[in-house]
């Protein structure tokens, strides 16, 4: 066969994945915000149906000799490179028998059902066995591939290319090491948290600051959308329909802020992709880590800045009575106030890792055989307890408190906590081009937007992260050295 007629036949079967792709996030989406809670079981049984479906096109014999052929030729550099992270995946599931997939998916699921209910009652009992049973599953699927390597270094793996538990150890080694003293420095000025922070704001008046935000970082309802659910996220659809959610808090009404600057940060991303590439895999190949370095680099750099506030906060004023007497400075120093917390998405900036550390250290724990589901709500606090100094009273703003393990998205955690540093980096190479501060006071996010089109999103996951980050700032990935700490985190904290 010509290679022509392999890269159509190529492209005609990533079209049918897309098509699959698309019916299945479509059914997420209605599942984690719209859809009645009733037909969740009958709901789950037909997207783990469609799941099956995608999982024997996408390891049918033929689907794999012609990745494998094509892996042996040379096509254009994005076809070359879209084959190799390809025929990468197609290893990590062509020896798993369908049934054990389609359980597999039917059960992750029914467990995020399970756990929005337990979360919702505080009641760790009821997601305990399901919990259990993410774990157990998890390492069955992960025995079918012909991998040596620990099972969680390959979780790590899946989630952020060549990321290792030895990677992970020494970046938090270094979290550690940086991070600390500074946050004992903060604390030790003794500093009155902001009453403000906690005065009550309707729900509806939240939206409508919500819906200013989106406005000024340039989010548009013509190609996204924002709804409710339990935990915030980001769903991609296509190049032109990214949506997100929030959550409301009538007693903390920053979090519906900083989760909608975050998952715009998502959106963002996925939505300024080469629309050539609407349709094929590299369009949604970017890893994680690389993509929370978007959500956090809107959410923290940008969205904590002074300057990104100051066009927009009289109209904010407007919205929000109990703002009224807030001057801006204020405003300012109240987002960026430092102090452990139980709620990992409602950490500030800089307690924010350790939250991360903890999920990371019991997420070992489960995949090296040392930890089980058993009691984890306790080891949960006793780790929170240790880093953080505070311990969680109920399961709620405990062990239940993220989403992610319902999903069996285990791995899926430091990258968080990467990404956070690769965001202080993209900052760095950003002030390179462009005065930050002065593009932001003019009201212009849409030039700091076209940049990180330019340099970053355009190319969606053609690049590994560590390649783009040298192709970007000309500099390989500092695991947050001092400088660039210095100058964009404490500048906040220590003016």
């Amino acid at each position: 066969m010509t290679q022509s007629n392999l890269l159509q036949q190529h492209h005609e079967f990533q079209q049918k994945v897309a098509a699959y792709t698309l019916a299945l996030a479509t059914m997420s989406w209605d599942a984690y915000t719209i859809a009645p809670k009733a037909g969740g079981p009958y709901r789950n049984r037909m997207m783990a149906y469609l799941q099956g479906e995608l999982f024997s096109i996408s390891t049918a014999p033929e689907a794999i000799e012609r990745i494998e052929t094509m892996s042996t030729m040379h096509f254009d550099e994005i076809t070359d490179r879209e084959i190799a992270q390809m025929n990468k995946e197609i290893d990590k599931a062509r020896y798993i028998p369908k049934e054990v997939f389609v359980t597999f998916s039917e059960l992750v699921h029914n467990a995020n059902d399970v756990w929005e209910k337990a979360k919702a009652t505080s009641d760790y009992a009821l997601f305990k066995p399901v919990l259990q049973q993410l774990i157990d599953q998890t390492k069955v699927l992960v025995s079918y591939r012909k991998d040596t390597r620990p099972v969680y270094d390959q979780l790590l793996d899946d989630f952020e290319t060549g990321m290792s538990i030895a990677d992970y150890d020494a970046f938090f080694d270094k979290l550690r090491t940086d991070l600390v003293p500074v946050i004992k420095k903060i604390s030790a000025k003794h500093v009155q948290k902001p009453a403000w922070l906690n005065r009550k704001v309707p729900i509806d008046v939240q939206a409508k600051v919500v819906d200013l935000l989106a406005k000024h970082l340039d989010y548009s309802k013509e190609t996204g959308a924002i709804a409710v659910s339990v935990h915030p996220f980001s769903q991609d659809f296509s190049a032109r329909d990214n949506r997100v959610t929030v959550r409301y808090l009538e007693d903390q009404f920053t979090s519906s802020i900083f989760a909608l600057i975050h998952e715009v940060g998502h959106a963002t991303y996925n939505g300024q992709v080469d629309v050539a590439l609407d349709g094929r895999y590299v369009r949604k190949s970017m890893t994680y880590g690389m993509h929370e370095s978007q959500s956090r680099f809107l959410e923290n750099m940008i969205g904590r800045s002074k300057a990104f506030w100051t066009p927009i906060y009289s109209q904010v004023q407007t919205l929000v009575d109990a703002l009224k007497d807030v001057s801006l400075d204020e405003f300012i120093a109240g987002i960026n106030y430092v102090e452990p917390s139980l709620i990992r998405i409602e950490a500030d900036e800089l307690t924010y890792p350790l939250h991360v550390m903890v999920r990371y250290e019991i997420e070992k724990g489960l995949f090296n055989g040392t930890l089980s589901a058993e009691n984890l709500d306790q080891v949960w606090a006793d780790k929170v307890e240790a880093y953080l100094g505070i311990r969680p009273q109920s399961a709620s703003e405990g062990v239940l408190q993220d989403v992610h393990w319902s999903g069996a998205s285990f791995g899926y955690f430091p990258t968080y906590a990467l990404g956070s540093a690769y965001s202080a980096q993209w900052m760095h190479a950003l002030r390179k081009d462009m005065d930050v501060e002065a593009t932001l006071l003019a009201n212009n996010f849409k030039a700091i937007k076209a940049w990180l089109a330019e340099k970053i999103h355009t190319h969606g996951g053609i690049y590994e992260p560590k390649e783009l980050l040298v192709k970007v700032t000309g500099e390989p990935f500092k695991r947050i050295n001092g400088s660039v700490l210095d100058v964009l985190i404490l500048q906040r904290h220590f003016g």
